[in-house]
């Protein structure tokens, strides 16, 4: 994977998540804008005011009790959190100073956009549990600030203008229930366009799709997928299932296997000793790219916490159009780009 790879799939993941979830019209009423006290948002803010300061002292102490300790990846990842907390630093200064608390959603904006900078470093990077759950919950507090000012959240989470935004991962107060056996599980589907949708319902109701590399959030319920303010009926159809949408009668065809859009054809003869999941760093920043080769031939590469897809067939690995030639490397792999040589050796976790 060169560096031009790398930097493609980060942006294009990027540009594609907002391009879906940012709200279409940011002037308008707020749904909460008459119904909340600026003391009730305050509140808020002071509770992520507070955690933030913890974090970020443990956060650092993490880093100098880490292999990190004392590099520039050290340095990046301490201004990721500081850049944050900065951010909420300047919000507060403006929620004080102006009269109405909607007034200051520019900067509400401004600090979930700092917190998925370190909202992906935590995806990427293993830390212990204490300063995870630390996270996690932070997390969801910003969440509850994001649905607030009706903005999406991370992971999500907030308001993304279907009625189900919240604090607790995206899905918040939507009804859900448990799907039959033949609905649960990852699927695979084409929109009208041609891009690929990867559909996961779980067993309690919550579902997630990866269209095209951006993620939207929804729910299962009794029959019928809610995504992003649109339901569709969900209809048992051979191995799979079909969605009917209650808008247009669009209809979409899921099937349990692949049949290789998104994955660029998927692969074949793929040797036994590159299957499973692998973990590597970039050669740039030292960011953690994670792969998983299945025994098909799709792969799945996740960069900072960004969701590609790819193939590989025999040792030829192919990821957005570039290639490698994988290896075997001890009880891991090594990729050797096709294009410049570059090497990045993954160990089997």
């Amino acid at each position: 994977m060169n560096r031009n790879l790398l930097r493609t799939l980060i942006l294009g993941a990027l540009v594609g998540t907002a391009a879906m979830l940012l709200p279409t019209d940011a002037q308008g009423q707020l749904r909460y804008q008459n119904r909340y006290t600026k003391a009730d948002v305050s509140r808020i803010i002071s509770k992520l005011e507070n955690s933030s300061d913890t974090f970020r002292r443990d956060f650092d102490r993490a880093m100098d009790n880490s292999n990190l300790n004392g590099t520039s990846a050290e340095d990046r990842y301490n201004n990721n959190v500081r850049d944050y907390e900065n951010s909420l630093d300047r919000l507060r200064r403006e929620f004080d100073r102006n009269n109405s608390w909607w007034e200051t959603r520019n900067d509400v904006s401004n600090v979930i956009r700092e917190a998925q900078t370190v909202n992906n470093m935590m995806n990427s990077i293993s830390f212990r549990r204490n300063l995870e759950r630390q996270w996690n919950n932070m997390r969801n507090d910003l969440n509850t600030l994001a649905d607030t000012y009706d903005l999406p959240g991370l992971n999500g989470g907030g308001w993304n203008g279907g009625g189900w935004g919240g604090g607790n991962g995206g899905w918040g107060g939507g009804q859900t229930s448990s799907p039959p056996s033949w609905a649960r599980g990852t699927f695979y589907g084409n929109a009208p366009n041609g891009t690929q949708i990867i559909l996961t319902i779980e067993s309690n109701g919550r579902a997630n799709a990866n269209i095209g590399g951006s993620m939207t959030y929804g729910t299962y319920y009794r029959g019928t997928l809610m995504m992003n303010g649109n339901t569709s009926r969900v209809v048992q159809s051979g191995n799979g299932f079909r969605t009917i949408s209650n808008m247009n009668g669009e209809t979409i065809y899921y099937s349990r296997n692949n049949s290789g859009g998104g994955w660029g054809g998927g692969g074949s003869s793929v040797p036994s000793w590159a299957v499973g999941r692998f973990r590597g760093n970039s050669p740039q920043d030292g960011s953690r790219i994670f792969i998983t080769i299945q025994s098909n031939g799709n792969v799945t590469v996740n960069i900072g916490g960004n969701m590609n897809y790819g193939n590989l067939n025999g040792s030829t690995l192919t990821i957005n159009g570039a290639t490698s030639t994988v290896y075997r490397n001890g009880s891991g792999i090594r990729t050797v780009s096709n294009s410049d040589g570059q090497t990045i050796k993954y160990s089997r976790y």
